[in-house]
């Protein structure tokens, strides 16, 4: 019996150490983890802010410790007004300190893109998307 108690305990500990590898390949940018909201545009940088929780009418996104992400967005094709919302589950994966990889459902199926970091406070942040020609420069 204390044997199957040490190993669950061991492969607890070990799960939970690779839940805070990403979190530790951010460095200094840590602390983006957490809910973030748009709040605008400058150039092309996203603009967001902290949040309590997401907003139910604007773009937004939860980076978990744990590597799960949840982005919310338009749930169709058409991003005219008046634009309905919804939660979109996924993952990301830190490829440095300021770039991560995102993995996350949209309406139409799965997506893969890159958030690189721009820059980050206690409450805001600022993002670059890049696909394409761009995520494959950016490495």
């Amino acid at each position: 019996m204390k044997r199957i108690i040490i190993a669950l305990c061991m492969v607890l500990l070990l799960s939970c150490s690779e839940d805070m590898k990403e979190v530790e390949n951010l460095g200094e940018n840590a602390d983006i983890v957490g809910t973030w909201i748009e709040n605008g545009y400058e150039d092309d940088v996203r603009l967001l802010v902290r949040s309590a929780e997401l907003d139910l009418t604007k773009y937004g996104f939860i980076i978990s410790g744990d590597g799960t992400f949840t982005e919310r967005k338009n749930t169709g094709s058409c991003a005219t007004p008046p634009i309905s919302y919804d939660n979109f589950d996924g993952q990301w994966v830190a490829l440095s300190d300021s770039l991560l990889e995102i993995t996350v459902g949209f309406w139409g199926g799965s997506m893969a893109y890159q958030i690189r970091i721009v820059f980050l406070d206690k409450e805001e942040l600022g993002i670059r998307y890049l696909s394409g020609e761009d995520r494959a420069n950016s490495k």
